[in-house]
């Protein structure tokens, strides 16, 4: 695995052209250099020469970045900026009182506990048998299990597509010990993970929540086993959102209603928006910069609240102008933080689509 120092020439790639600061939502919010991958590419290039130490200073302007990956997207010289402040995160995670502090709570026993505890109180899904000749390994997530009902939704989405739903269990995806710079941990559950379907065959590979998709398509970066990499290759990653669009699913709503959509950083495709537009007995209202970031990037922290916060106010300007019944996401961490802000109803798309909506013929 990567460590920091082993990123020297790709941030000497950097031109310092500065064009990261016209998509970062940080930079917009605050105008301070430090917040954006340019200046805190200039920052990582005293630590590695050792004219800096990788402090608590820099750590906290490197938690501002919201690894949304705009500035990776702009970025002319193709670099994968949020790699490197991931590298640079776990390095201060490994070597401060802070990380090893919360890598207590972020333990694998504690954990796991917590889900498991759970999913004892919200229930147990139940399987489905039914066999096609399409495969799929679906991945709830953490989110699967509170809400075992929207999983159970979707696996029957699926075999009314005529694809079977094989028995995997999951737990995270490991985004929160990514975010955070725990890399051990985030290894350790990537590994754990992929072990469940190493020596399974599937077609497709389907999430609901965009964070945790790009979470999954990060893992080849981290993974050393050659056969475990090829595994990774093949994948074919999907959204419940794209089989629906290419199904020709149409919902319609029990109840007449406005809906208005928070797109996530890590949601890349315009599935969601066509099938969201097509909800029969229902208004699409787009929100003013509808993708936008909200400002949770995987973990909220009270020392960048001051400007997170900023972000969030932003966002809750826009949803009251548009004053929607039912504001939707496709991310956990995105639902997190539109519930924190906002009075209107906020649902992830799927679970809207399973309580609040029926499938028509299209």
């Amino acid at each position: 695995m990567k460590e920091l120092k082993d990123y020297k020439e790709t941030i000497h790639k950097c031109s310092k052209c500065g064009l990261c600061q016209s998509v970062c939502p940080v930079y917009l919010e605050t105008g301070n250099e430090c917040t954006v991958s340019r200046g805190q590419f200039i920052m990582l290039q005293g630590v590695i020469k050792g004219d800096l130490k990788l402090n608590k200073t820099i750590n906290k302007y490197l938690d501002y970045c919201l690894k949304c990956g705009k500035c990776s997207d702009f970025c002319p010289s193709d670099i994968d900026i949020v790699e490197v402040i991931l590298a640079a995160k776990a390095e201060y995670f490994k070597n401060s009182f802070e990380g090893k502090f919360l890598s207590i709570f972020q333990s694998k026993p504690i954990f796991n506990t917590a889900l498991n505890t759970a999913r004892l109180l919200f229930g147990h899904q139940k399987k489905f048998k039914k066999t096609f000749p399409k495969k799929a390994v679906y991945f709830g997530g953490c989110i699967e299990a509170v809400f075992p009902r929207t999983s159970e939704y979707i696996k029957s989405l699926l075999n009314k597509m005529e694809i079977e739903v094989l028995d995997t269990k999951f737990n995270c995806c490991g985004l929160p010990f990514l975010t955070s710079g725990n890399m051990k941990r985030f290894v350790e559950q990537l590994n754990e993970n992929i072990e469940k379907i190493k020596d399974i065959e599937f077609d497709y590979f389907i999430t609901d929540c965009a964070s945790c998709q790009w979470t999954w398509k990060e893992y080849i970066k981290y993974v050393e086993d050659e056969n475990l990499k090829s595994k990774l290759e093949k994948i074919q990653f999907k959204t419940i959102y794209d089989l629906i669009e290419d199904s020709g699913i149409v919902f319609e709503s029990k109840k007449p209603c406005t809906i208005s959509f928070h797109k996530p950083c890590h949601e890349k495709n315009d599935s969601v928006e066509n099938i969201i537009k097509k909800i029969r007995n229902s208004c699409y209202m787009e929100l003013d910069n509808y993708d936008k970031c909200c400002g949770f990037a995987g973990i909220l922290k009270p020392s960048t609240w001051n400007v997170t916060g900023k972000i969030i106010k932003f966002k809750k300007e826009s949803i009251e102008k548009t004053k929607p019944d039912y504001l939707l996401t496709t991310c956990v961490g995105c639902l997190i933080s539109l519930k924190m802000l906002t009075k209107y109803k906020t649902k992830r798309l799927i679970s809207f689509l399973d309580k609040k909506c029926r499938i028509k013929n299209s």
